[in-house]
């Protein structure tokens, strides 16, 4: 039996998301735009890390990348069968995915999901930028 929704209280979108032996998280590149000269760009890494509270019963998570426009779903991960039954101590986890391909320039939805329910959309934007100017040319003598 699931329990009630956990609280949000971090949710960062990064390169990537390690774990070391004695439990800490490192959140490498914690990012918001995606800068590309031109359209569709593939991005390598993403990570997700979340810190949640008020969690007591058995979960399923999953995260969604989302382009609005069309609905598509770029990518997407899950945790399954979480259980947690402490509610005073927050979890925390990070989800690693493979590399998403931006189609457009514009804003794109990250959803997270929390047995089969959507608890908390986060946004982040694909950015197009122009190639800087060549530099001017040193003075021939």
């Amino acid at each position: 039996m699931a329990g009630h929704n956990p609280k949000v209280k971090a949710f960062l979108i990064c390169d990537q998301v390690i774990r070391s032996t004695d439990g800490k998280f490192s959140i490498i590149g914690v990012f918001r735009r995606v800068h590309a000269p031109s359209f569709p760009v593939f991005h390598a890494r993403f990570g997700v890390y979340m810190m949640l509270g008020e969690l007591n019963g058995k979960y399923d998570f999953a995260i969604e990348f989302v382009d609005p426009g069309d609905g598509q779903v770029l990518g997407r991960a899950e945790l399954r069968g979480i259980e947690h039954a402490r509610p005073l101590e927050d979890f925390e986890n990070g989800i690693n995915l493979p590399g998403l391909q931006f189609t457009r320039e514009g804003t794109y939805e990250v959803h997270f999901l929390v047995n089969g329910e959507l608890l908390h959309v986060d946004t982040m934007a694909a950015v197009k930028v122009e190639a800087p100017p060549a530099p001017p040319e040193a003075p021939r003598e």
